[in-house]
């Protein structure tokens, strides 16, 4: 491509592939049509910011890929947080005794960290409902969410003796646990 690359030339040599591209990871037909769109809105208002137009074709396919990756988290339930953690084998005291004492812990929580994780939690709202509701923007709404989370999870590892996954996600409490809300 050359520095005249406009969008009808971009659509004559990559509308096939980019939408193949995108059939092969997504499902629906409907979502399809509604991604590709997506895809090429953003390619018209960003094609100015272009400014190596040889890598053209990686940055087309990088537009598609986060188009899909979007669409895959607007359409992933959010999974409100457990009042008492279940294990199924054989709950730990920890396990039982530990679901109410998130409550008191989300309280500890930085203010806008702990009303983001609340709505999103509790009240169950998308977090497109929480930025209209806060008046945020959904990007801060996502930052509040995942940063309360984070410091939720901080407290819980600092209060009990969890077992961990290998990649440091909670799976149980430690049998033996003394912490406060365990005894």
């Amino acid at each position: 491509m050359n520095a005249t690359t406009d969008l009808e030339t971009i659509w004559r040599e990559f509308a096939g592939p980019l939408r193949g591209f995108i059939r092969k990871r997504v499902a629906s037909d409907h979502d399809v049509d509604d991604i590709f769109q997506q895809v090429f809105v953003k390619i018209q208002s960003h094609l100015g910011t272009l400014r190596e137009t040889e890598k053209l074709q990686g940055w087309l396919y990088r537009i598609a890929r986060n188009a899909i990756v979007d669409y895959y988290r607007s359409r992933r339930p959010s999974e409100p947080l457990p009042e008492t953690l279940a294990i199924e084998d054989k709950p730990s005291r920890c396990a039982l005794e530990i679901g109410p004492s998130i409550a008191a812990m989300i309280e500890q929580l930085d203010p806008k960290f702990r009303e983001a994780l609340r709505l999103s939690e509790y009240d169950g709202l998308t977090q497109s409902e929480i930025a209209r509701r806060l008046g945020l923007s959904l990007s801060g709404v996502k930052s509040r969410v995942q940063r309360g989370r984070e410091q939720l999870k901080q407290l819980l590892l600092e209060c009990c003796r969890f077992k961990t996954d290998r990649y440091g996600n909670i799976v149980d409490c430690e049998d033996d646990c003394a912490c406060e809300h365990c005894d």
